[in-house]
């Protein structure tokens, strides 16, 4: 008897620990679950909340982009964005307008993308969001004369030191480089 009662004692400790650390590995990802579904694209009660759109000129105004719209660079890096996300994203569309000596990255403008770059200005802080906020308006306005500087001043956040922008493409250049490019990265 002694010896079934200290097999049914291990049994049961073993047992509650292997439910203890599934209950424990199970919640550790829990606060991601939780943000992922808090604000559901789904949900008409928190789709008034969850929107807006960002005109031309900076200004919020109601509905159009949603606070969970998926990111048009790279599906795996989630939203929120963290600023060096947004720093390589405008470091590496820049790339189509500049000239330079080195080029290591390379995502090609388009206004999705511009799009969604200033609304994660809206949905979160960053320390140099009037920086990025300037440089997305110009672009959205179609106005490229100073990318090389915006390129710059980028390259020079993230501590750049080879690959600095000596000037704007020619139209010719610009087709010949997107030509070129076989796959888009950061």
């Amino acid at each position: 008897m002694n010896k079934k009662l200290v097999v049914y004692i291990l049994g049961s400790v073993l047992l509650l620990t292997v439910m203890g650390v599934y209950l424990v590995v199970g919640s550790l990802d829990q606060p991601e679950r939780d943000a992922e579904t808090a604000v559901s694209p789904d949900s008409s009660e928190n789709a008034a909340d969850s929107s807006v759109a960002v005109e031309a000129d900076g200004d919020v105004s109601d509905a159009t982009v949603e606070a969970d719209m998926p990111n048009p660079f790279e599906k795996k890096v989630k939203t929120p964005l963290k600023e060096t996300h947004m720093q390589q994203y405008i470091h590496a569309m820049s790339h189509q307008k500049v000239q330079a000596k080195e080029k290591w990255s390379f995502f090609k403008i388009t206004d999705e993308r511009i799009d969604f770059l200033l609304n994660q200005l809206e949905v979160n802080k960053f320390e140099h969001e009037d920086l990025y906020r300037g440089i997305l308006k110009s672009w959205k306005e179609g106005d490229f004369s100073d990318a090389d500087t915006d390129h710059n001043r980028i390259w020079s956040l993230q501590g750049g030191t080879i690959g600095e922008a000596t000037g704007v493409m020619s139209e010719k250049a610009e087709e010949t480089f997107l030509q070129e490019q076989t796959k888009e990265s950061r």
